[in-house]
């Protein structure tokens, strides 16, 4: 298996490994955080599903998501579980597809500079931290699961 591939496999299981633990919530707990300065359950799960746009922005674009991008896609209420994944699937989409036109070769030699932080990584590795990023977010919930003493699920499948 090449890097590409290898990149791609491990941007789709933590996103399905992901909305497998976002699922294991009831939408009524939406809103539940276990303290005043936590990411709620819906925060979190926006936070992770939108990550998509946000790198695809700095991959292409170099820049954040500007401050209305951000009050369209993080501003709305929370309703239902569900209606976050489905809304931020084409996101998900189209990361998929830049990563896959991509050539292998650019993944180190291409360089990606943060625009809000002085930090500048390859691409394959912004790639991989891309994903991290998710699975500590996917650990969160599974805290959270267990904090709300709900079942988890299974993820090591």
């Amino acid at each position: 298996m090449d890097a590409k591939a290898l990149i791609l496999l491990d941007l789709k299981e933590c996103r399905r490994r992901f909305l497998t633990v976002a699922r294991g919530f009831s939408d009524d707990l939406l809103c539940w955080k276990p303290d005043v300065e936590a990411l709620t359950v819906g925060e979190t799960i926006r936070h992770v599903l939108l990550h998509d746009f946000s790198w695809l922005t700095i991959l292409r674009e170099h820049r954040l998501p500007s401050e209305e991008e951000r009050k369209q896609l993080w501003g709305k209420p929370f309703v239902t579980i569900e209606g976050e994944i489905a809304g931020s699937n084409i996101y998900h989409d189209k990361l998929l597809s830049y990563v896959n036109e991509i050539p292998s070769s650019t993944y180190s030699s291409k360089m990606i500079k943060w625009p809000h932080k002085d930090i500048e990584r390859s691409l394959g590795d912004t790639l991989e931290r891309k994903t991290y990023h998710d699975a500590v977010h996917t650990g969160q919930l599974l805290q959270y699961m267990r904090m709300l003493q709900i079942d988890r699920p299974d993820i090591w499948d």
